[in-house]
Formats: C-alpha cells, sequence, structure tokens
C-alpha cells in the first residue's frame, strides 16, 4: 500500500476545502452585528490570501472606527438581556454552540489550514478543542459570578464577580478560531457580551 505523501495531503484538503472556498469568495465576509451579516460602513474590502500559495480566499469587509461603534452598541444594547438570563439558559446555548461546532469541526479545520497555513493534523485537533472549550465553560455558567471570602490577620476580604458589559477580543492569526474560543466562551458564560475582531 502507498503512503500518502504531504503533497497528496494536500491536494485532498485543497479539494475539501473547494466548496467551503467558492461559498466565501460568492459572499465574501461581512461584519457580524447584531445578528446580521453587513459590509463596512465605508464600503471598503480586502482580500485575505492563503500563505501557502498567494491564493485570494474571499474579500473582507474592512472594518474601521464606525463599524466598532456599530457592533460596541450592539453588544450593548444586547448586554442587559444576556447578563440577565438565568444561567443554566446561558449553559443550555453555549453547548448548542459547542455542538455546531462539532458538526462543522472538519470544516472549520480545512479553512484554518488553508487560511493559516497550520498543518491539518493541528487545525483538526485545534477545531475539536474549540467545541470543548465552549463545553468547558458552559458547563462554569452557575459559578461564575460566585464571589471569594478570603479572611486575613487584620482583614476580612469579601470579592464578587458582576458581569462587566460587552468585553473587546482581539485573537492572534496563528489559529484564529480556537483561540477566539479561550476568549468569547468565558465572557458569554459570565454573562458579558463580546465584540470580536
Amino acid at each position: 500500500m502507498d503512503k500518502a505523501t504531504p503533497k497528496d495531503v494536500f491536494e485532498a484538503n485543497r479539494e475539501r476545502a473547494a466548496p467551503l472556498l467558492k461559498q466565501l469568495r460568492a459572499d465574501g465576509i461581512g461584519h457580524l452585528i447584531d445578528g446580521k451579516i453587513e459590509p463596512s460602513s465605508s464600503g471598503d474590502s480586502f482580500e485575505t490570501r492563503s500563505p501557502i500559495d498567494g491564493a485570494v480566499l474571499a474579500t473582507v469587509a474592512r472594518g474601521n472606527a464606525e463599524d466598532i461603534d456599530r457592533a460596541a452598541t450592539a453588544a450593548a444594547k444586547a448586554f442587559k438581556s444576556w447578563r440577565d438570563m438565568p444561567a443554566p439558559m446561558r449553559k443550555k446555548l453555549l453547548h448548542r454552540v459547542a455542538d455546531a461546532i462539532e458538526d462543522r469541526a472538519d470544516d472549520i479545520a480545512v479553512l484554518e489550514c488553508i487560511d493559516t497555513g497550520q498543518a491539518h493534523r493541528f487545525m483538526a485537533k485545534a477545531a475539536v478543542r474549540a467545541a470543548e472549550n465552549f463545553r468547558f465553560f458552559a458547563d462554569r455558567c452557575a459559578e461564575a459570578r460566585d464571589g471569594l471570602n478570603t479572611p486575613g490577620e487584620e482583614h476580612w476580604n469579601i470579592s464578587t464577580r458582576v458581569p462587566i458589559g460587552p468585553v473587546g477580543v482581539i485573537t492572534p492569526w496563528n489559529t484564529p478560531f480556537m483561540l477566539s474560543t479561550w476568549k468569547i466562551a468565558p465572557a458569554l458564560a459570565a454573562g458579558c457580551t463580546v465584540v470580536h475582531k
């Protein structure tokens, strides 16, 4: 039996990604603000390219201060209802996110592979890890606001945890999907909303 070469694996991944990339090229990548995908307020965009071969992957909406303001305003508007949602409901919703990630883990891994140049074996594990991150923090929704009582010889410190509102999250390029979940999942579990770059 012939062993698959790295080139064979690369070509298989490229074929696997082709229909996903076709969709991205057709639709482009906009800003997800208040549940809707929107272009940049300026109309500006840029092409994102694969570091593997320089191929254009998609056209991406180029954000600016106005887009950030729109996203922050939407996150602030959603904050009160998300914060006040009972922890068991937040937990259920975050588990649904984890389920959705697991359902599309191979799509995510292949796209991340083409987008970052990372090996598929690494990105496949990272996609699964992203779902695990959501599950981990979903299961901590109930205690996310637990405080601490720490008595000392002279003082007794009492802390409480409260959702602070919308939080801003910036993710590096090398494993963007999975690394995003390390920040987004705990913020959502605690009752905060998120603006993600």
